[in-house]
Formats: C-alpha cells, sequence, structure tokens
C-alpha cells in the first residue's frame, strides 16, 4: 500500500505535466497570432516557412520537435527551439503550482494566470507590445478570482488592480506630459494591474522591487556585451517592411493599428520591462514567502 499511496502522486504530477505541455503547445500558437491579429482557432497549427498544416502527431508537445530533430516534415525548414521551451515552461510551471497549493480550483486558475504572463512575455520580447486582447481579460478574472482562491481577499484584489494601474499610469503620464518621451508603456500599465487583482496589493511592492532589479541585471549585461534590443528590434521591424513591400499582399491588419505605434522606436538600450513584470509576478506566486523572508534576513545583516 505504501508503495501505491507513493505512486499515485508520481502519476497525477506526470499527468499535470502533460497537461501543462499542451498548454503550452497552444500558448505558441497565441504567441504568434495574436500580435498580428490573426485568429487562434482556425486555421489549425502550420509551418510558417511553407504553410503546411502541421498533423497531430507532428504536434505532440516536447516530443515531436525531438523526433523531427527540430525540422518540418515537408520543407525541411528549422524548427526554433523556442516552441518547446515554452511547452517546458508551461509544464514545469503546472507542476510547482500544483504541488504548493494543491489539486484545487486556486491551482487551476493560478496556472491560468501564470500561462497568460508567459504569452505575455514572449509577445513582448517579439513586438515590444502587450496586446489588450490579453492584458484586459486578465484584469477581469483577475478580479473575481477571490471566488476560488480564499487567500485572495475581494478588497485586496481590488486595490491591487487600482494601486497598480494608477502607480505606473502615473509614471506613464509624467513622461508623456513632463519628459515629453515614453517613460512607461500602457501595455504595462494594464499588466501590472492584473498582477495586483491577482496576487493582492501586498504583492505589488516586491513584483516592482523584482522586475526593475532584473531587467537592470539583464539591461546592463547586454551593454557590456555589445547588444541592443531595441536596435535588434528596429532592425526586424526595417526588414518587415521591406519584405511587404516585395510582396503584392492585403495589409488589412496593419491598419488597424495607429500612426504611433508604427512610427514608435524603443529607446537606445531598452530592454521591454513585460518579460520582467510577469518573471518577477511568477517569482512572488511560487516563492513569495522566502523571498520575504530572505530580503527581511539581508536588511538585518546589513543594518544590524
Amino acid at each position: 500500500m505504501a508503495a501505491l499511496a507513493e505512486g499515485v502522486p508520481v502519476a497525477f504530477h506526470l499527468w499535470i505535466f502533460c497537461v501543462g505541455a499542451m498548454v503550452g503547445s497552444f500558448l505558441n500558437v497565441v504567441i504568434a497570432r495574436v500580435p498580428v491579429g490573426e485568429s487562434i482557432v482556425r486555421p489549425g497549427s502550420r509551418c510558417p516557412k511553407c504553410g503546411a498544416p502541421i498533423a497531430w502527431y507532428d504536434n505532440i508537445p516536447l516530443i515531436s520537435w525531438l523526433f523531427l530533430r527540430a525540422r518540418c516534415r515537408r520543407c525541411g525548414a528549422p524548427i526554433s527551439a523556442r516552441y518547446p521551451l515554452i511547452e517546458l515552461i508551461s509544464a514545469v510551471l503546472a507542476v510547482a503550482i500544483v504541488r504548493q497549493l494543491g489539486p484545487t480550483l486556486a491551482a487551476a486558475g493560478y496556472f491560468a494566470f501564470a500561462a497568460s504572463l508567459v504569452a505575455l512575455a514572449y509577445i513582448d520580447l517579439d513586438t515590444w507590445l502587450l496586446p489588450h486582447q490579453i492584458t484586459w481579460p486578465l484584469l477581469a478574472v483577475g478580479l473575481a478570482s477571490p471566488l476560488w482562491n480564499r487567500d485572495l481577499g475581494w478588497l485586496s484584489s481590488l486595490i491591487g488592480a487600482a494601486a497598480g494601474f494608477g502607480l505606473f499610469a502615473a509614471i506613464a503620464f509624467f513622461g508623456e506630459k513632463l519628459l515629453k518621451k515614453e517613460t512607461m508603456g500602457w501595455g504595462d500599465v494594464w499588466l501590472l494591474s492584473a498582477i495586483g487583482a491577482w496576487l493582492g496589493w501586498q504583492a505589488l511592492l516586491p513584483v516592482v522591487l523584482l522586475s526593475a532589479l532584473q531587467g537592470s541585471i539583464v539591461g546592463i549585461t547586454l551593454i557590456a556585451m555589445g547588444r541592443d534590443p531595441s536596435r535588434t528590434h528596429l532592425n526586424q521591424k526595417t526588414n518587415q517592411n521591406d519584405n511587404d513591400h516585395d510582396h503584392e499582399h492585403d495589409h488589412e491588419q496593419e491598419h488597424e493599428h495607429s500612426i504611433a505605434d508604427e512610427e514608435w522606436i524603443p529607446p537606445k538600450h531598452a530592454v521591454p520591462y513585460g518579460p520582467f513584470l510577469a518573471l518577477a509576478a511568477l517569482e512572488h506566486l511560487l516563492a513569495g514567502n522566502r523571498l520575504s523572508s530572505a530580503w527581511d534576513y539581508l536588511l538585518r545583516r546589513l543594518f544590524a
């Protein structure tokens, strides 16, 4: 009986891992299609190079990428390692959240929250945008999350959403009106508001501090390496525009964007902030108590 009891959790965690990987496969579709305004339902998965539909046996999370040796079965184009990476991240997050919260509605809700953060982080890395199609529903569902998460109070969620929005909105407004430049993207404003709704107002300061610290470390490291993500994005955008002029296609989706969005260029040596907000929120979700204890210990050591 002991062996059986020990085997059940392992099998259950394996099932959770598989479910998380399948969600990660869907996130790859979201990341690719939402920024360009395409449906995430139809058509089915297809090769971005040759457009060939991907059969179900070539679309098994993690396994198919290895079996195909990271190449399209039809055209042989390489398949980015980012696809299985996102599937693996989602699977690990699913297991970690269930291990922390148990097989509860709160765990299911927080996994949906975590999956949304993963999608937003990668979209921001690709496009420097945090789509309202994701951030607004994430905020709305977060405000309703006390329905299934008894550890989060309604007032804490509401204050968290309002304070998160107000904090970053003030920074964005200050930069636009007084400094005449963008100091904070409005996508970041909505994302922090959603994080406050899901995690409560108590999480806002740790998340902002963690994201700023980690973003600064990565930014300084990239500068020291001679790399500039803002210029990389500009070059990609220029190449895309050149390709668009070389082909006679219908560009109705492009007209949905505002002129300001089309002309916006990231500041030199900047890094997108959304991924660091998402990372800090996940760190607080999974290790908030341990991080707080480590922070308190560090402060005591410094000022003792």
